[in-house]
Parts: C-alpha cells; structure tokens; sequence
C-alpha cells in the first residue's frame, strides 16, 4: 500500500484541526458621549422651558374674537328691544294709510290709479326679525401643554433637573405651517392572468400630498443669563413633503386628521432632533452605537479563549451606561486576553491558529474596547498597526469608520480636559 494517501489523510486531518470560521455578531450598546463644548464653569443643574412665538398673536386674535361675539350680542339685544317699537310704528302707519284711502270714493281711487298708473293702496312697511351675526372663530396656531412637552424632550444628560444655580434651557416654536392638500392621481399598469391569458390594464392610483414644516429655535443660558447656545437649524425650516400611501380609492378631502397627525410627528421629531444638538454640544448624552464584533467558531474549542475574551467584552459592552464597574472589569479582561492572543500571531502561516484573518478581527474587537473605555492613544496603535496589513476592501471601510471616531473622541477628550 502506498504512503502518499496516508499522508494526504494526515494532512486534511491537520488542516481540519486548524481550520477556523470567524463570525461577525451586530450589537448595540450605549455610551456617554463627551461634549463638544462644555460648560465652564461647571454647572449641575439645569431646568427646561417651551415657549411659542404665536402664542401672543392667538391671545390676540381669541381677544378680538370675542369683543366681536359680544359687539354682536349687544346690537342683537338692542334690535330685539328696538323690535317691537319698530312694528308698532309700521303698524300705526300702516293703520292711518288705511283710514285716508278708505275715506276716498271710489271714483278717487280709480282717477289715482289712471293718473299714476299704479296701485296705490297702503303696503304695511316689513319690519325684519333681529338675528345675532356670526362670528367666525379665528384661525389659532395650536397651543400644547408646554411644561409637560419640555418635561418629556428637553433633557440635558448628567444634569440634574433643578432650579438652583441652573442653566435655563428654552425651545420657542415658531407654529406649525402647511400647504393646501391636494389629492393627486397617477396611472399604473396591471397585468391579470386568467385562463393563461395575460391583460395589461390602466389602473388610476390616488394619493394625497402637502409639504409642511415646523421651525424652532433654542437657547441655553447660565445662571446669570449670558447665553451659551442659540440655534435656530436650517433643518427645521425646510419645508417636507408627506406623500400618502397611493390606493385606487379616491381619499377623503376632510384634510383636518391628516395635519394633525403631521403636525404631532414633526413636533416630537423636531424636539428630539434639537434636544440631540443641546446634548452634542454640553451634554454628556447616552448615545447609542452600533457596531459588530467578531468570535472564530472552530472544533475542538481551538479558539476557546477568543470566544471567553469575546464574551468578556459583549458584557463590558452592555454594561457600560449601567454598571461602569462590571464594564471596567470585563472590558480590561478581554483586551488583556485579546493582547496576550496576539502573541501567538502568524501572519503568513493561514494553518495558524491565529493567523492574518483571526489578527485583524481581534485587532478590530480591541478597537472597539479602546473606543468604549476612551483609550485613543492605545487604539492610534492599533491604527498603525492595521495600516501595514493588507487589509480588504470591507476591513479598509471598517477601518475608516473607526479612524473617524477617535478623531471625534480625541476632539471631545482634548475639549474637556481629558
């Protein structure tokens, strides 16, 4: 029998036993974004306001709304006391005109009518029936509970909501403004199969469309007043378009339940997107981070302390906002073992059991550690490191992605002193 198959069998063997199959798993977790500009000198405290710019006009014009109504009560009050005079009189009148044409003969009558070619008998004067006008109530921007809206979206993270030596943080909105609905039609062409036979038919779709906007602005100001932040974002101006979902039922044109559901969207998603520009500025806001990390699945447990550092760093991951301890421990553990890993790296050896692939994913892994535990001298390292390997086209994006941030981390570090 000849040796060479025997070989070849202890080869695939060998090969089986170092063969690895490196994952990738997605998690979100959170993390404490430092500010881009934080407040000097510290402050701890902070208590939020909303306020609206039409506000002073509704009062306004719900003012003048009701000195009409009232204007209009009183004139309907004095008609409807006027009223009865005024028949009264006309019946009077009516009762002497009456008595002279009864009193004139008939000859009178007949020679008036001739001479002025018309019916002169008396005609009761019409004396109308009083009416209250209408009043048409004004057109008002919509007014919200205020403290309960800023008690909802306006928070600062690592503040503490109180009045004492705070920072006021103030929203005025500008009211809520759209266009005209109008509903629009669109021709589809549908193909029905009946009987193998194929029809291509013209199908009418309708759909409503408006654009709408609702612009805000902002201010955050310490306790002496002076102001700290004032933004009024470009991105709120800008008018959007709200499109419906097309149906071959023409829409209703009873608009009003439309808007209103527009115009609560785009309050929330506005307060939202500016309470995020407020955190990104002085906040130390709870961010969330998504990203993946990577685990090599082998047999026989060859990579067993990958996947132990791996767990190590999933858990410091998720408990980095809620157990910074727990964070600390399990995230200091993984990357101790990812670096003692490394020193098992063989980079042109791919029967290695760390080799090129399992290198750059752990490398990867110990980024993201660094990148939660604000290590950025530790992870430029790494960086350089990466730089030298020939990288694939998705592990140069990745890369990319990380160099964008901890250039943003070391901005923040550099801002707040760290």
């Amino acid at each position: 029998m000849s040796k060479f198959p025997f070989l070849l069998l202890i080869s695939m063997v060998t090969f089986g036993l170092n063969a690895q199959n490196i994952k990738s798993e997605d998690i979100t977790y959170s993390f404490v974004k430092l500010p881009m500009k934080p407040v000097i000198p510290k402050v701890e405290n902070y208590f939020s306001t909303i306020t609206s710019a039409y506000e002073a006009e509704n009062n306004k014009l719900t003012a003048q709304f009701e000195a009409d109504k009232a204007r209009a009560e009183a004139d309907y009050q004095r008609e409807m006391a006027d009223y009865p005079v005024k028949v009264k009189a006309a019946d009077d009148k009516y009762a002497k005109e009456m008595e002279a044409w009864n009193e004139k003969s008939t000859a009178s009558r007949i020679l008036e009518k001739q001479l002025l070619n018309e019916n002169n008998h008396p005609v009761k004067d019409y004396v109308a029936s009083p009416y209250r006008r209408t009043i048409a109530p004004p057109v008002l921007k919509t007014s919200y509970d205020y403290p309960s809206l800023a008690a909802t979206y306006l928070r600062i993270d690592g503040y503490k909501k109180a009045d004492m030596n705070a920072l006021s943080y103030t929203v005025t909105l500008q009211g809520f403004e759209h266009s005209q609905p109008t509903i629009k039609s669109e021709v589809k062409k549908e193909v029905s199969r009946v009987n193998n036979v194929s029809t291509e038919t013209s199908v009418t779709y309708y759909y409503v469309e408006y654009t709408y906007r609702h612009p805000m602005s902002v201010r955050v100001a310490n306790a002496n007043n002076q102001e700290i932040i004032y933004l009024a974002p470009m991105e709120l101006t800008t008018y959007k378009t709200y499109k419906s979902t097309s149906s071959k039922v023409a829409p209703s044109s009873d608009f009003s339940g439309l808007i209103r559901t527009s115009e609560e969207a785009i309050l929330k998603e506005n307060l939202t997107f500016i309470n995020h520009l407020v955190n990104d500025q002085i906040g130390f806001e709870v961010t969330p981070r998504t990203t993946s990390l990577d685990y090599v699945k082998s047999k026989n447990d060859a990579h067993a302390d990958v996947m132990e550092a791996y767990n190590n760093q999933m858990t410091g991951l998720k408990s980095l906002t809620v157990n910074e301890a727990l964070a600390t421990q399990k995230l200091n553990a993984a990357i101790e073992a990812y670096t003692k890993i490394l020193l098992e790296s063989d980079l042109l050896d791919k029967k290695a059991r760390i080799d090129k692939d399992v290198t750059i994913s752990i490398y990867f892994n110990m980024l993201e550690a660094y990148f939660a535990m604000r290590k950025t001298t530790e992870a430029e390292a790494i960086m350089a490191t990466l730089s030298q390997l020939d990288l694939s086209n998705k592990e140069k994006k990745f890369k990319e992605k990380y160099a964008e941030a901890f250039l943003d981390l070391t901005n923040r570090k550099a801002v707040n002193g760290l």
